[in-house]
């Protein structure tokens, strides 16, 4: 079975070269037809030319002229095959290519300048056409055929290659991206020397591009690197996730940087560099790139002044970036760590127009309220929370303290000051929760529902979505420590997915999602396909130019208590909203009153540091006492108002 199978897909292979060799040799003898025509219009306008002022005089070299001309067009077509002038995207063709045609008119004329000259003095034959005709000839050749391929591109010639400061580089694409990557290789800081291009279907016809060889298919990479001595391989075209990661697989044993030109409209405008980074795991992630129309977010902030708790983390401080760029906002960024605020100082200031800073805890009533006593908040994005899993497995009460009660104090101060919006960054893991990180955070989903019906005046709601990529002490910075380190690299269990975006990415759907509220809504992010943690640490590995196992183990070191195999966004139906990425969650609405009587319960044990019941009763209500606290009648979906 196993012979036969690798019989057919011989036969297959080999039938497969052979209908891409018919289709690039049917493209060649195309062009090649074309260029004899323009070959013998040439030569005729040469010999028109000549004698233009005595035609009379031309008349007895027609016969002769007609007879070679077939000769002349086989010799123009040989050198044309000589030089490599056929098999390129002419579309995208540099000085290079146009020196080769010139290159091979001029020696097609040479060669029959020299044989008419030989024919005529050492064997005494009459010249069948005049030396100054196949001049022309050949002049006019080379203006027609260029004509033809480089139809009206205006070439300057470039500075060639230094060899000792340029390094050698691989592009992937074929497309215009890859061929003006090539002619700004020189401007670039190091310079590049383009040895090939990397076409990422298999079985293309086109042989160059800008004079530099096209080879087809990814998987010849490895090969190429190693037989050209290439020092980058880089991306020039809008490549699949997984033609990304096959690259990233297959130049793991290699010594090679893989670099990508993410921003493909800088480069088509002739910017320098056209925004040429190195690979890194966000372009792996089995999803596109979010891209958020942010003219609603702009009309529902701009002039607004906006607070943001939990300042100082990782989707606290993204919140306060972009808020900043909003004209006329005003942002207040509240933090209980001044290390976190101070670290966060820098990347606000080059806003022009940097966020006013408080200290202050949500757990401290008084001092809260002053905050937004003093600045007055139109909108509140409440991002502060303690989120780390394993610890306040160990310390529940104060998840309950934090997560809970201080979420319910930011709610009470903002319904004081009336604000406008106030959105609740959630997270996945308080869809049916199995740690006290979860349950402390539907438990905050459920306050900032009844405040929804509880407030006279504002709009309530909360935003949930997973991790997010270089978060603080997520799993990727604790990955690329092990890997510094040499490894291990520890993972809880092979088997574990988890949903990943970028922090950008998440703050701008977050902020898109307070813009469209009506309040009491549980939004929830697409975040794409879950990705195995065991192929994350993987390709961090394999982008830190290692091979997994070989050299950085991976370990597996059991699932943590409170953790899942599985994070899901939802534990039941997810339905519309007005964005194609965001959707709503179908949850009831619980009794306000209820939820406020439970939380207060919670915060006399958390008081009590009565760790057992405060687990219990967090889990029972996060789990159970929506629907318990809701009763038997009907609750909406959500609230519109």
């Amino acid at each position: 079975m196993q012979r036969e199978r690798s019989r057919r897909q011989g036969r297959n292979s080999w039938r497969t070269r052979t209908a891409q060799n018919v289709a690039r040799l049917r493209a060649d003898v195309s062009f090649a037809l074309v260029d004899a025509v323009i070959i013998t219009m040439a030569y005729v306008a040469g010999l028109t030319a000549r004698f233009a002022d005595g035609i009379a005089d031309s008349l007895d070299w027609w016969p002769g002229f007609w007879r070679v001309l077939p000769l002349i067009v086989i010799v123009h077509l040989v050198a044309n095959v000589a030089f490599g002038n056929y098999g390129h995207v002419w579309e995208y063709a540099s000085v290079g290519e146009a020196l080769r045609v010139a290159a091979a008119s001029a020696f097609a004329g040479i060669l029959i300048v020299s044989t008419v000259f030989v024919a005529h003095n050492a064997f005494d034959l009459r010249q069948p056409i005049p030396i100054s005709v196949v001049i022309l000839g050949a002049m006019f050749t080379v203006v027609g055929t260029g004509v033809v391929r480089f139809r009206s591109r205006v070439f300057s010639f470039q500075r060639m290659v230094d060899q000792t400061t340029s390094m050698r580089a691989l592009v992937v694409g074929t497309g215009r991206p890859a061929a003006v990557l090539a002619r700004q290789a020189l401007n670039l800081d190091p310079p590049l020397d383009i040895v090939g291009f990397v076409d990422i279907k298999d079985g293309t016809t086109v042989r160059r591009l800008v004079g530099r060889p096209v080879w087809s298919g990814v998987d010849r990479v490895p090969d190429l690197v190693r037989t050209y001595r290439i020092e980058q391989v880089i991306v020039a075209t809008t490549a699949p996730r997984d033609m990304l990661n096959e690259l990233v697989d297959s130049c793991s044993s290699i010594d090679v940087a893989l670099r990508i030109v993410p921003d493909l409209n800088a480069l088509l405008k002739g910017e320098v560099g056209g925004g040429i980074r190195n690979i890194e795991l966000a372009d792996l992630l089995p999803r596109p790139t979010v891209d958020t129309d942010m003219a609603p977010v702009a009309r529902a902030l701009e002039g607004r002044t906006i607070l943001v708790t939990g300042a100082g983390g990782s989707i606290g401080s993204e919140i306060v970036r972009q808020c900043l760029s909003f004209a006329d906002t005003t942002v207040i960024a509240l933090d209980h760590d001044e290390t976190h605020l101070h670290d966060c100082s820098p990347s606000w200031e080059g806003t022009g127009r940097p966020p006013r800073l408080e200290i202050s805890d949500i757990r401290d009533v008084p001092a809260l309220e002053q905050v937004f006593e003093r600045h007055q908040p139109d909108v509140v994005f409440h991002a502060a929370a303690h989120k780390h899993v394993p610890i306040l497995e160990r310390c529940p009460e104060e998840a309950v303290k934090t997560n809970i009660v201080g979420t319910a104090n930011v709610i009470e101060a903002a319904k004081r000051t009336h604000v406008e919006r106030f959105v609740l960054i959630s997270t996945d893991k308080a869809v049916d929760p199995s740690s006290v990180m979860g349950a402390s955070k539907r438990v905050a989903e459920m306050l900032t529902q009844a405040a929804a019906q509880q407030a006279d005046t504002g709009v309530y709601t909360a935003v949930r979505f997973g991790n997010v990529l270089w978060s603080r002490g997520s799993v990727v910075p604790t990955f690329m420590r092990q890997i510094s380190d040499g490894g291990p690299v520890t993972i809880t269990d092979p088997r574990m997915t988890r949903y990943f975006m970028t922090v950008p990415e998440a703050v701008q759907l977050v902020l898109q999602s307070a813009a469209m509220s009506h309040g009491g809504e549980v939004f929830v992010l697409d975040m794409g396909e879950a990705v195995r943690i065991l192929d994350l640490a993987n390709r961090l590995i394999r982008l830190s130019g290692l091979v997994p196992g070989r050299d950085i183990e991976i370990r597996s070191i059991g699932m943590r208590p409170g953790e899942k195999l599985q994070e899901v966004l939802s534990d039941g139906p997810l339905g519309p909203s007005d964005h194609p990425k965001i959707s709503k969650a179908a949850l009831g609405l619980p009794d306000a009153e209820m939820v406020d009587a439970e939380v207060h319960r919670l915060s006399k044990l958390a008081t009590a540091g009565d760790r057992i019941e405060v687990e219990a009763t967090l889990h029972g209500l996060a789990r159970h006492g929506a629907r318990r606290l809701m009763g038997d009648r009907d609750i909406p979906r959500s609230v519109a108002r």
